[in-house]
């Protein structure tokens, strides 16, 4: 960052704002729609920005923060890859190519295809995404509750994933409790692994330090609180391998079938009594000098003590303020003195707290305040490399490959395209599913650059050099088509604004 001129970076920061969390009432026309699209979505398509021009804010973001459809199977992962004239069985896929290979058992021979195939279905979410600010949440949760696909396995993370999905416009306390028996994040922080013999502080501190409380000075637990959170976590982890008959042969898989339909398959959490600690667990005086105790070694017992964590901890008021602060940097700016901390973050975790941590209402509160629409709010934060890369593909309306069922095969080239789009993020600096480590991007989080993180000499010149190959001759079957875009803007398409 240092690399770039001093102007740049001084444009980069907004000047002084003193607008509030105050609803706006001011003008609602192009301007603001193109700000309030791209902060919500990947981008601002001329076809997003007239289909809003004439409706009021209040219902714009009605529409912004609806949740699509739950996903059919044909909306799901496909396979993309290997031999699809092959006859399913022990070497190859269980599924055919162009079905969805999400419910089926872990294939060590397909683990590599399986993890591009996602992070290419990932990518087109983004970019046919609907007029809502589903996808933006996606991405926000899955930098804040970090995870790396290259650290589990793709059915693992896939069901992380879908994990997301249900929760990223629902209640983030509910979110929490079953993030925190989710097999792939037991898996990534070794919570499979934590025992009341040896046990493993790994996600009881980042539950603690990352994922609701924060680093802040107002956040005062004790290592003494992260060990006895620790404790708690004991005995969660895989079933015990079962053995599954397909095509003939017979696999151990610690996978389980779905209650509704045995034959698809999924990761669940199993609870072993023998490695969970009963012993009462106290807690500090910055938790009121709480003890947690067993009622029962069982499954329900210790899903009552987990229970009794969570509400011990969404009691602080440190839990609001640090999540408001994490959206506000996302999408809004990254620098919070200590006016915008009293007059925007600390009304806006008081009403997370009132809505009994549903998120919506603090996404409505953000998106229509004065605060948000002041004039030094606008154009101040730096792409990241997917709202960058995929903002770019749907601004110019780039014409991808489309996916047709029949023949199975016309899959291949659309998911080749997403995948170059996601894997040119990655270049960037941003590889969708695979963060740096649990903080997430730096980008996000690491002070004093924040966002600056993103440019660099390196990465600078891969996003121009990016952009430029899609205008001039396009890539894996994304091409541009200039007079088409430009046509849409009529007798202003002379207009660079």
């Amino acid at each position: 960052m240092a690399n770039l001129p001093k102007v740049l970076k001084e444009n980069m920061h907004p000047p002084s704002v003193v607008s509030s969390l105050t609803p706006y009432t001011g003008t609602f026309g192009k301007e603001q729609i193109m700000h309030l699209l791209k902060r919500t979505l990947f981008g601002a398509k001329k076809a997003d920005i007239d289909y809003f021009m004439g409706k009021t804010l209040t219902q714009t973001l009605a529409e912004l923060l609806t949740e699509p459809p739950a996903l059919t199977d044909a909306q799901m992962p496909l396979r993309n890859y290997g031999d699809n004239n092959a006859v399913p069985g022990i070497q190859f896929e269980p599924v055919m190519a162009g079905q969805t290979w999400v419910y089926t058992i872990e294939n060590p021979n397909y683990e590599g295809q399986r993890r591009n195939s996602l992070k290419a279905w990932w990518v087109g979410q983004m970019v046919n995404q609907p007029r809502s600010i589903f996808e933006k949440m996606v991405l926000f949760w899955h930098n804040h509750f970090s995870t790396q696909a290259l650290e589990t396995s793709p059915l693992h993370f896939w069901n992380h994933l879908e994990l997301i999905r249900q929760h990223a416009l629902g209640n983030f306390k509910d979110f929490t409790k079953q993030m925190t028996l989710d097999m792939n994040m037991l898996l990534y922080l070794n919570g499979y692994l934590n025992k009341k013999a040896a046990p493993d502080e790994n996600y009881a501190r980042e539950l603690q330090e990352l994922f609701t409380l924060g680093k802040g000075p107002n956040s005062q637990y004790t290592e003494n609180d992260v060990k006895a959170a620790a404790r708690i976590l004991t005995g969660w982890t895989y079933p015990p391998p079962t053995d599954v008959v397909l095509n003939g042969a017979t696999f151990a898989t610690k996978q389980t079938p779905y209650p509704n339909d045995p034959t698809k398959y999924h990761y669940k959490r199993a609870f072993n009594a023998a490695d969970h600690d009963t012993e009462p667990k106290q807690f500090s005086a910055f938790y009121g000098d709480k003890v947690i105790a067993n009622t029962a070694n069982t499954e329900g017992g210790a899903l009552k003590e987990l229970d009794d964590m969570h509400d011990m901890i969404f009691s602080k008021e440190e839990v609001a303020l640090y999540i408001c602060r994490r959206i506000y940097r996302f999408f809004v700016y990254y620098e919070i003195d200590a006016t915008i901390e009293t007059d925007i973050i600390a009304p806006l975790a008081d009403l997370f707290r009132q809505a009994n941590y549903d998120i919506k209402p603090v996404l409505n509160a953000l998106f229509s305040s004065e605060h948000f629409f002041d004039t030094g709010m606008k154009a101040c934060l730096i792409k990241s490399p997917l709202e960058n890369i995929v903002g770019f593909v749907r601004e110019v309306d780039i014409a991808l490959p489309t996916i047709k069922m029949a023949p199975a095969t016309e899959v291949f080239p659309m998911y080749s395209a997403l995948f170059n789009i996601a894997n040119n993020a990655g270049i960037q600096g941003q590889s969708v599913g695979d963060p740096p480590n649990v903080s997430g991007w730096p980008a996000y989080y690491q002070e004093p650059n924040f966002h600056e993180n993103w440019i660099n000499t390196d990465t600078f010149s891969k996003r121009l050099a990016y952009s430029d190959l899609l205008l001039m001759t396009g890539r894996s079957g994304i091409t541009i088509d200039v007079l088409k875009f430009t046509d849409q803007f009529g007798a202003d398409a002379e207009d660079p604004n």
